[in-house]
């Protein structure tokens, strides 16, 4: 009687129709068509994504035919033959659409109307189909079926096991020198219809092949833009296949071309001649489907026999502690109760996981007097690994072994989601399957105790006690101690986990500051390098106008010189400050004003001994958009107070004030006055013939702020203004 939960039949259709496949409009352009085949299949075997063979294998069926939809209608379809024909006719793909090109739809299914996966099969194997499209009961698209998901929904193992390579591989297909030009490979794989050209080498016997051309790596050259008439197939060929005798069995091939991540091999007679290849798929093709059928029903009938098989119950265990009658047996209990209660301790102080469960199966192994305890973790595809062992002397280690059972993983670890405990105690007597048992042998064991390890309802892996030399007799007692250890394992393997995902975390975290540090720092000396380059280069200006001044003799255009001198040390000096400064994107008025001010009276020879520089500035820090044209109207106003305040040469206490503050409303007042002669009256300085005076106007507009005049005792200049840009100051 079937269990609840499980499948009545294990090929059943549902499982191997992929209801994500690539679909696209008839409008799209061929050329477009072909990018997206191309970059389906990149990513289907992108090393990054790490995906299991059996995923990234359905993945790039699903990415070999696109599926062209009006609607909710399909209307045609666009397999890798037929863009590979597209390619090799040399026409212009970016004129062409889909709707010009693309593939009639020679079946459409409802999966209704199919029984099982086997009946699919058999209609693809009769029509010849690489893919199968599915549509509901109104003909509205849903999905497909293919080789690659067929496989993934039928359990072989057992057939393979015992099948030869020769009775499961294809011919050997089309076969050409490595040194063959893509587009002529192109198109001899047009005209066989053959999705592969296997590659070859001379040599001083017979040819040697060195690697394999697949229709999907044409795609991607042609999506590339690349002139595949000028390309060798060497260049871009993939490496050299597995090979196999004939004789060898399917299974063993299919294992090691996974260990591989090798989609195809090749099949050699001992003198090197090719016999054919083989593919995951390839025995769906060629072996009897009467005999897939049987293997299959085998396969459910022994799955119902493990799954109806009575478990032992607190119940029995309580009987079986009850009718102890020996001090030995009484010491067992307290041994496994003291062994349960220093894992739960070692579990609380510890977070090193490896430490734990190495503990775990080396007391596990000593106290049961057994031959191996190891604990084994699954992949995401259901296959795993052995990652902790303990093992008596003299036995094989299984440690580090990659076991792809798909029986168990796929059909047998329901079970042990439910809390299925498996309890053997001869292999051989047990009822399980034959490719079970071939895989316990490989590692000796003859007897087996298995409890599943779960953080709750994610099965993580198998606690297994094996006894090796003999069959072996559980009791109760050695039953609960593996589940309750299981149970202590899992909370250290969750709690280990969270303590890697946070110092991971950390981690990340610390390593992104450092590469924000490290990019600071860069930024930094490049922001400094082009300051002092800036600065260099305007003391280079502000040079060669004093050597050009030395040649002129007009005083007015001496004056102008100066001036121009001026502003651009004024401009210099802003950089300098920078330069010089931690903060790069922000400069000191305080000290910019006063160095600023003083050069300024240095400059003015003749003022420089009888006219006093008073400066108060706060602490007030501006950004290089506001401090250039605030340095400039300084030296502006600062410049006209030295040249034309003072006209009496024999005048005392000549003084010139410079102050700068932040008002109570957020922005800035510079302010620049002198107790000289006053500014003519009715003169309007913002329509003046005077070029310092129309600078000042000019750099306050572009403050945005706005200038004001008062002529008492002397001139007074008030400019407010706001900071240029989203930069805070600060005060």
């Amino acid at each position: 009687m079937t269990q609840p939960g499980l499948p009545s039949t294990l090929s059943r259709l549902e499982p191997a129709i992929d209801r994500r496949p690539l679909t696209v409009e008839p409008s799209l352009s061929l050329a477009d068509a072909i990018a997206i085949m191309a970059k389906a299949q990149s990513s289907c075997t992108a090393p990054s994504l790490n995906l299991p063979l059996e995923i990234a294998l359905r993945n790039q069926a699903r990415a070999s035919v696109l599926w062209v939809v009006e609607g909710s209608q399909l209307v045609g379809q666009l397999t890798e033959q037929e863009a590979l024909s597209a390619i090799a006719s040399g026409r212009d793909l970016t004129r062409a659409t889909l709707a010009d090109c693309m593939g009639e739809i020679a079946l459409r299914v409802n999966p209704a109307d199919l029984p099982d996966s086997f009946a699919a099969l058999a209609l693809m194997r009769q029509q010849n189909l690489h893919h199968l499209p599915m549509v509901d009961e109104q003909g509205c698209f849903s999905g497909m079926a293919t080789l690659e998901t067929l496989r993934a929904a039928l359990q072989f193992d057992s057939l393979l096991k015992t099948l030869p390579l020769a009775n499961a591989m294809l011919i050997p297909g089309l076969q050409a020198p490595a040194t063959a030009a893509i587009a002529d490979l192109a198109q001899q794989m047009v005209a066989a219809q053959q999705d592969s050209v296997i590659l070859w080498e001379a040599s001083e016997h017979s040819p040697q092949f060195v690697g394999l051309l697949l229709a999907q790596d044409l795609l991607q050259l042609q999506m590339l833009g690349l002139d595949l008439s000028y390309i060798q197939a060497q260049a871009v060929m993939r490496p050299l296949l597995p090979s196999f005798a004939p004789e060898e069995k399917a299974l063993v091939a299919y294992w090691r071309m996974q260990q591989q991540q090798a989609q195809r091999a090749l099949v050699v007679h001992p003198d090197g001649e090719l016999a054919g290849q083989v593919t995951f798929t390839s025995f769906l093709k060629t072996l009897d489907l009467e005999l897939m059928r049987a293997a299959e029903t085998e396969l459910e009938e022994s799955i119902q026999t493990f799954v109806n098989r009575p478990t032992p119950t607190n119940s029995n265990t309580l009987s079986e502690v009850a009718s102890l009658d020996s001090i030995e047996e009484l010491r067992e209990q307290l041994e496994s109760s003291r062994l349960l209660a220093a894992m739960a301790m070692h579990i609380r102080e510890s977070l090193q996981i490896d430490d734990i469960l190495q503990t775990a199966v080396d007391e596990v192994r000593h106290f049961l007097q057994t031959e191996r305890v190891l604990i084994y973790q699954f992949n995401p595809d259901m296959s795993g690994t052995v990652v902790v062992e303990s093992v008596a002397a003299g036995w094989q280690p299984a440690l580090n072994s990659t076991v792809r059972d798909t029986c168990f993983g796929k059909n047998y670890a329901h079970a042990y989601k439910e809390g299925r405990i498996q309890i053997v105690e001869d292999i051989y007597t047990a009822g399980l399957t034959q490719c079970h048992i071939d895989i316990l042998v490989i590692y000796d064991i003859r007897a087996s105790l298995v409890v599943p390890i779960l953080q709750g309802d994610h099965l993580w892996g198998l606690l297994c006690a094996y006894h090796c030399s003999a069959p072996k007799h559980w009791r109760g007692f050695e039953v609960d101690l593996l589940k309750q250890l299981a149970t202590h394992i899992a909370i250290a393997i969750q709690q280990s986990e969270l303590y890697e995902q946070i110092q991971s975390e950390l981690n990340e975290r610390r390593r992104a500051e450092e590469q924000l540090k490290s990019s600071l720092r860069e930024k930094e000396a490049l922001i400094k390098e082009i300051h002092h380059r800036v600065k260099n280069n305007l003391q280079i200006i502000s040079s060669v106008l004093r050597l050009q001044s030395d040649f002129v003799r007009d005083q007015k255009v001496m004056a102008l010189f100066n001036d121009s001198q001026n502003r651009i040390r004024s401009m210099a000096l802003i950089h300098e400050k920078l330069y010089q400064s931690r903060d790069l994107l922000r400069i000191s008025m305080a000290e910019y004003v006063q160095d600023l001010t003083h050069n300024l009276l240095s400059s003015y020879v003749a003022s420089s001994q009888r006219i006093k520089l008073e400066i108060q500035a706060e602490s007030i820090w501006l950004n290089i958009d506001t401090a250039i044209p605030c340095g400039l109207i300084i030296n502006e106003l600062v410049s006209n107070a030295l040249k034309h305040a003072f006209p009496d040469p024999h005048r005392q206490d000549n003084r010139v004030w410079v102050t700068m503050t932040q008002t109570d409303e957020g922005n800035f007042a510079l302010i620049v006055r002198d107790n000289g002669i006053g500014f003519p009256p009715g003169l309007d300085f913002k329509n003046t013939e005077s070029l310092g005076l129309e600078l000042v106007c000019i750099f306050t507009e572009q403050l945005e702020g706005s200038i004001e005049l008062a002529d008492n005792e002397g001139t007074q200049f008030v400019v407010t203004f706001d900071e240029i840009g989203d930069l805070a100051r600060d005060t």
